[in-house]
């Protein structure tokens, strides 16, 4: 109270309060004797002319209101008294306040939780100098080249020669390929990721280094002759302790030392939000980067990401233009190079009309922003709807608490105060809520953004995503505050123009009639919300039921898998392969184990090699898409239990490396491929061959078809093809245990001890494990929606039961005179949940134009349902009409218990 005091004594005196007010009085008085004057003149009694002087004036008090409402310093004291009286009505009713800011901070919390991923992902720019000059290049077209990377790849001497060119479009140009490497720092060798980049990458970019230098031109010279990486600042910091002396100190990459030369500037994490790299290797590196392949100078093999900076004024389209001809004449010069692959005059063609395409790239180039853009987009839509849900039940809460203090408002109206100082007074209401639900939302934000980190997969590649509230996130939540609040209390702010004071003082009962229309509508469209909530709930939950259901194709229980990459940690690619062949018969006699395999590729982790392949068939027929490949191990499909129903499986007498053409070699086809491209016969003994060439040898005999199974991710539809595993330097490998797998993984790690104690056993998991882990979208989708159709279900709930309560009581005269007149309790209840009923049908019509319009958006995550699915919009309208009905029961079956005295003398 003394601060408050304080506080006005300052206002006074700081516009003069005072002084104003003596003036104001003076003011007045001036008038007031003038009018009287005047009337006395005209022959009226001093007392009457008084009186009629003042009604003129509209009243003294009301015309001091109106006047201080222009000052300054009143505005200032009124907002402060204002909120003092706002906070202790709200403090007099827990109930209600709890109710509103609960809601509010539901609302406010996940939106602020599921913007922070959608702005870190979709939204945030490299933090760069001028990110919005950076471009990405890619080849449109025919390349007759193989891949090692996803997406946007091209040949490491066609960058050297874009670096050459001396044209206007760009500043400069750099490349990156990421990649997993092993890395010691005087302990265990741990996986992290790696970009294997140009010289040119820091300096386009203009990044800056923290600590020592960053890899410039110079360390890009010849290959093998520059031993140096940069590491990034959190690997630095959180890995090895922001050592002061890092700059000098020898590491093992794969193996083979190397030099940090220093620690690139915090907060730059790569081109990848979805692959953060610990560390930056040069390209001239590589063959100790990727052991397993070396393609550096290869023009044949595209695995680079290229990317420029455009000069100042240069648009993406002038770029391309510009880069044109420079291509083209590439083109043509690769076609005369030694070396160019065989082709029939159709492919030539193809070759010829390909482009190179400028795409802008100020974020960067991301899978995981291509994989979680939509889902992301999907959850961003479901929190608005939430928070648009949990204003519209707080506005719902307001107009009832408004309509409880109608005789108070209109008394105060009566006594001098404005219509707008009202609607301030209901308006601080609102943005009081709204702000207590807000910071609560915050509070609760890095939790919610956490669990949903959590479920994004996890794996040495980090993600660049932090659940920390940040400025941008933080100015999100004060623009959904200040427009919850807003909206929250124009309601009742905007029911109180509509209102007749006369009326309102005579007659409670229409101002009442009048505010439940409102409330009614709220209701309304809180139910067509909850049921596009629901809806999507119910299609995500039976998306991820529905592939369960489905499965690998094969039994996942007690099935183990797990990695070897002896290449990674100094050895030879003989002595690797000799690793890979003695761990095999090891595991196999291992106790526990029933069976073990070893194959290219990890199940369901959505890596895979593939190839257009020839067929032998009525001529040479050659696939429409690229078939998936995979080479495994004998025993590989009755290991993980794909059952062979055609021909045989492979043998230890099968050619190894079918990579080469130098002997005949054997192939297993997927059901899937059989019915592509065989139809009704069988593909036994008919032969393929690698590529679409016209002197591509189809010496490869197809000798077995297994039965469908997943290979890529557990919604794939695609031709798979198996080769014989022999000889490799690295594989991984799958094991089926006898009892639980979690009870072999001690077994398993002494096995491959056994074999070399320093060879790293990498990600060994079940195979359940790994399933889970591919439906990661999925999951996270599915219970987001179920949170948020129960939150928007329970809030639709309290909206409508308060509504029916209002009603009920409203109407309890009109029942009290029905049941006097002979009308039963059935039907009295019946009275009032008609409304309930007529509030639940229109938000449901409501609701089945907007899933319609938002099936788009949900489509492409969906799987074994429709986007707009008759049973799942039945079922969640009919969920809601239960719930809701329940809910508006209780009061009408309480209204008519009452006893037609009781209800006569209500009011």
């Amino acid at each position: 109270m003394r601060l408050t005091a304080k506080i006005k004594r300052l206002l006074a005196n700081l516009v003069g309060r005072d002084r104003l007010e003596t003036t104001l009085d003076a003011e007045l008085r001036g008038y007031l004797e003038e009018v009287m004057e005047r009337k006395i003149r005209q022959g009226i009694l001093p007392a009457e002319a008084r009186r009629q002087a003042l009604l003129e004036a509209g009243g003294l008090d009301q015309v001091k209101e109106q006047v201080r409402d222009t000052w300054l310093g009143t505005g200032i004291e009124t907002t402060i008294r204002d909120i003092r009286y706002a906070v202790r009505t709200l403090v007099r009713s827990p109930g209600f306040t709890a109710t509103a800011v609960l809601s509010l901070t539901l609302g406010i919390g996940a939106s602020a939780a599921i913007f922070s991923l959608f702005d870190q992902v979709l939204l945030r720019l490299l933090p760069v100098r001028e990110p919005e000059q950076l471009v990405l290049l890619d080849w449109k077209g025919t390349t007759l080249t193989g891949g090692w990377g996803t997406g946007n790849l091209m040949p490491y001497p066609l960058f050297r020669d874009l670096q050459e060119q001396t044209t206007q479009v760009f500043d400069g140009v750099f490349c990156r390929h990421p990649t997993e490497v092993m890395l010691s720092t005087g302990q265990q060798p741990h996986p992290v990721w790696a970009e294997i980049i140009s010289g040119s990458y820091f300096p386009a970019l203009g990044v800056r280094p923290e600590l020592g230098r960053l890899i410039d031109e110079s360390d890009n010279l010849q290959p093998g002759a520059h031993p140096v990486i940069v590491l990034s600042y959190d690997y630095w910091k959180n890995n090895l302790g922001g050592a002061p002396d890092i700059v000098g100190r020898k590491v093992l990459l794969n193996n083979h030392p190397m030099t940090v030369i220093g620690v690139a500037a915090a907060g730059f994490h790569g081109m990848d939000i979805g692959e953060v790299p610990a560390l930056w290797i040069p390209a001239m590196m590589k063959r100790q980067a990727t052991p397993n392949w070396d393609h550096l100078m290869n023009r044949r093999v595209r695995w680079m990401h290229v990317f420029g900076r455009l000069r100042p004024g240069v648009s993406a389209e002038q770029g391309k233009a510009g880069l044109e001809p420079w291509f083209k004449s590439m083109l043509e010069q690769e076609t005369r190079r030694e070396g160019f692959p065989t082709v029939g005059d159709e492919h030539r063609r193809r070759f010829l009309a390909s482009t190179l395409d400028v795409i802008p790239a100020p974020q960067g180039r991301s899978d995981f922003r291509r994989k979680m853009g939509q889902p992301l987009t999907v959850m961003m839509i479901g929190t608005l709807l939430l928070l648009t849900l949990a204003c519209v039940n707080v506005a719902n809460l307001l107009l009832a608490r408004a309509n409880a203090r109608n005789r108070e408002v209109t008394t105060r109206i009566a006594l001098g105060a404005s219509q707008g100082r009202i609607m301030s007074q209901l308006l601080v209401d609102g943005l009081l809520i709204a702000l207590a639900g807000g910071a609560l939302g915050l509070v609760t934000a890095p939790a919610i953004s956490q669990i949903l980190i959590s479920f994004l997969p996890q794996s040495s590649a980090g993600l660049d995503l932090s659940a920390r509230i940040d400025a941008r996130v933080f100015l999100f939540a004060f623009l959904a505050i200040t427009v919850a609040g807003c909206l929250c209390g124009l309601a009742p702010a905007s029911q109180l123009r509509r209102a007749s004071l006369i009326t309102s003082l005579r007659d409670r009962s229409v101002t009442a009639a009048s505010g439940v229309r409102v409330r009614k509508l709220l209701v309304i469209f809180q139910i067509a919300f909850t049921v596009i909530l629901l809806v999507g709930a119910g299609l995500f939950v039976q998306t991820l039921t529905q592939l369960y259901a489905k499965g690998p194709g094969f039994d996942a229980s007690s099935l183990l898998m797990f990695s070897v990459n002896p290449l990674r940690v100094g050895y030879t690619a003989a002595n690797a392969r000799e690793v890979i062949r003695d761990l095999l018969p090891k595991l196999q006699q291992t106790p526990g184990v029933e069976s073990a395999a070893a194959a290219s590729h990890d199940l369901l982790a959505g890596g895979s090699w593939g190839d257009i392949l020839t067929i032998e068939l009525n001529g040479r027929t050659v696939t429409d898409r690229g078939v998936i490949g995979m080479w495994v191990s004998p025993g590989f499909f009755s290991t993980v239990g794909a059952k062979i129903i055609m021909g045989r499986d492979f043998n230890d007498q099968e050619p190894e490396n079918p990579g080469t053409d130098a002997r005949s070699r054997s192939a297993i086809v997927n059901e899937r491929f059989t019915r592509r491209y065989f139809g009704d016969r069988s593909p036994i003994g008919y032969r393929v061959g690698h590529g679409d060439r016209p002197n591509t040898r189809t010496n490869i005999e197809i000798v077995g078809v297994v039965k469908d199974f997943s290979y890529l991710n557990l919604r794939e539809e695609r031709e798979h093809v198996f080769f014989p595993f022999r000889e490799s330097p690295a594989g991984t490998f799958y094991v089926k245990a006898r009892g639980k797998a979690e009870s072999t993984f001690a077994s398993i790690r002494a096995a491959v001890a056994q074999i070399d104690p320093a060879l790293p056993l990498l990600s060994l998991r079940t195979v359940e494990d790994q399933m889970d882990q591919s439906l990661m979208t999925e999951r996270m989708l599915a219970s987001l929606s179920s949170g948020f159709g129960a939150i928007a279900l329970l809030l639709s709930v309290v909206g409508l039961y308060g509504v029916i309560s209002f009603v009920a009581a409203h109407r309890t005269q009109e029942i009290g005179i029905r049941m006097a007149l002979g009308a039963t309790r059935r039907s009295a209840v019946w009275l009032i949940a008609r409304d309930a009923l007529l509030m639940i049908g229109a938000g449901i019509a409501v609701a089945l134009p907007c899933v319609w319009a938002l099936s788009r958006f949900v489509e492409a995550q969906l799987f074994g349902v429709r986007a707009v699915d008759g049973p799942t919009i039945a079922a969640a309208s009919a969920l809601l009409a239960l719930v809701a009905l329940g809910a508006a029961t209780l009061p009408a079956w309480r209204a008519a218990s009452v006893s037609p005295t009781q209800a006569l003398r209500y009011e």
